[in-house]
């Protein structure tokens, strides 16, 4: 079985309206998304969390704008499954499956 992600890689005129997209929503660059659905005593909810291009997260106060975030993704790739956490690469277009990684020290790595 295979540990690698499952990918996709948006056109260029995709990854140039994602970036406008989202400019919009958050009011600022964005470098990277990752969207996640979580479950909440009320029901599933989208979390976006979104880094600028300064490598900081970008606080997202607005619930909605999480949905709208996970919205404008889910058009922009109709094929990822999205009952898993989606990690968005604006500057390459590269949508891939969030993948937790065990610390080096707990592999067992020597690096």
């Amino acid at each position: 079985m295979s540990t690698r992600p499952t990918e996709f890689t948006a056109t260029a005129d995709t990854r140039r309206a994602l970036r406008e997209q989202l400019y919009t929503l958050f009011g600022r660059q964005v470098k990277e998304l990752r969207i996640t659905r979580v479950t909440w005593p009320e029901g599933k909810k989208w979390v976006a969390m979104v880094i600028g291009t300064h490598g900081r997260e970008v606080p997202v106060r607005d619930s909605g704008l999480h949905h709208q975030a996970a919205l404008v993704m889910g058009a922009a790739f109709p094929a990822a499954n999205w009952s898993k956490a989606q990690d968005y690469d604006v500057a390459t277009g590269v949508l891939r499956e969030h993948v937790v990684r065990r610390p080096a020290a707990l592999r067992g790595d020597d690096r």
